[in-house]
């Protein structure tokens, strides 16, 4: 009998447990949703208070714009000569090096020359015998015209010995010309500088072999590199569009990246009449130089510059940045910044058109007014119709 008193009171106890922790949950799910419903319209709220970050906005200004061709170029001396030799030998001596300031005429090496003084000895002991070989010519001709007096002699052997003095003549004014071509051998032994200006490149050492002809030694290398670092130049290949605006005497300035913070000058002197193919490339090009007008001694040919040429300058006109710019549907578009009553933000899509344009801004046409507000919308827009 205690037992089944006690059953019906444990169940009780399970009911009033179960149904506790029923009411309890469910308020435990009214906060959280109550909680979610806060943390919703707290960040619609902070949403709509959010500015736009100040660095992706620009304004419409009034200014000038630059058009410029650009393009990367190498500075070189305006005058460089490869010393090759006219005539083969080993090098006996070298007589200047590299940095060295030279004179025009100035010896620079000199090869071993005793096979070609040989050869001159040669050719003048030819000479030489050519010239006995006419004496006797000569004479015998003297002799057979008195031969012919007498009736010694016939007329045929007369004309015999007048053909024969003018062979040997002949033979005397080859001699001659052998004799001045090993003069020459000889003399091109003592290889001399081709201009003034500083030797930049020694490709030899004594010793050493030297060919004649386009290559100066057996690797393909020049003997010495002479160059008038006076002037210097800087070269650019540029295409087809950007060489038809180029004139001579346009203003061009420099940026070298081995020199940062300086800027130089230059002018363009010289714009090819034609196109030529780079080797190694298909797309044909038009070299253009120009001519530094400020160099200084911390320009060394080889270095690269960065070469701004300038065509003309739009003045005054109204102006954006690239970025600010993009391009949809064959159209210019801007993201122009609206106030609203509350001071916030709103953005509105503007057509523009565009005009003249640099590396760095765009003039504005039309569809917008000086000082009105552009969002940078991206700052690098993948959409950007300048990215390059």
């Amino acid at each position: 009998m205690s037992e089944d008193k006690r059953a019906p009171k444990r169940r009780g106890v399970t009911r009033f447990v179960t149904g506790g922790l029923a009411v309890i949950g469910g308020l435990v799910v009214l906060g959280l949703a109550a909680m979610g419903l806060m943390s919703v319209l707290g960040s619609k709220a902070a949403r709509e208070k959010k500015e736009i970050e100040s660095s992706l906005v620009t304004s419409v200004k009034r200014g000038d714009v630059g058009i410029e061709v650009i393009e990367t170029g190498k500075v070189q001396p305006r005058e460089r000569v490869e010393v090759k030799s006219k005539v083969a030998g080993s090098v006996e001596k070298v007589f200047v090096e590299e940095a060295q300031r030279v004179k025009r005429g100035q010896l620079l090496l000199r090869l071993d020359a005793t096979d070609y003084r040989r050869e001159v000895d040669r050719c003048q002991s030819d000479v030489e015998t050519a010239k006995l070989a006419v004496e006797f010519a000569a004479l015998s001709l003297d002799r057979r015209k008195k031969g012919l007096e007498s009736r010694g002699v016939s007329a045929a052997d007369v004309e015999f010995a007048v053909n024969d003095l003018q062979a040997k003549k002949v033979a005397v004014d080859r001699a001659n010309v052998a004799l001045a071509g090993a003069r020459d051998k000889l003399r091109y032994t003592e290889i001399t500088s081709p201009l003034d200006g500083t030797v930049i490149e020694k490709g030899i050492r004594v010793g050493e072999v030297v060919t004649p002809g386009v290559q100066a030694t057996f690797e393909g290398k020049p003997l010495l590199t002479v160059a008038d670092l006076s002037v210097l130049v800087v070269k650019a290949d540029l295409n087809q569009i950007d060489v038809a605006k180029i004139k001579l005497d346009q203003v061009v300035t420099l940026t070298l990246d081995a020199l940062p913070g300086k800027l130089y000058h230059a002018k363009i002197t010289k714009v090819a009449p034609a196109s030529t193919t780079p080797k190694g490339k298909d797309v044909d090009v038009f070299p253009v130089e120009a001519t530094l007008t400020d160099a200084d001694i911390l320009i060394k040919p080889g270095m690269s510059a960065d070469v701004r040429i300038h065509i003309e300058t739009r003045a005054g006109v109204l102006r954006l940045p690239l970025e600010a710019v993009v391009k949809d549907a064959g159209k210019m578009w801007v993201w122009k910044l609206i106030p609203d009553a509350k001071g916030h933000d709103r953005m509105e899509k503007v057509e523009v058109k565009t005009g003249a344009r640099n590396d760095r801004d765009v003039e504005i046409s039309s569809g917008l007014d000086e000082g009105q507000r552009v969002l940078i919308k991206p700052a690098s827009a993948a959409d950007n119709e300048f990215k390059g």
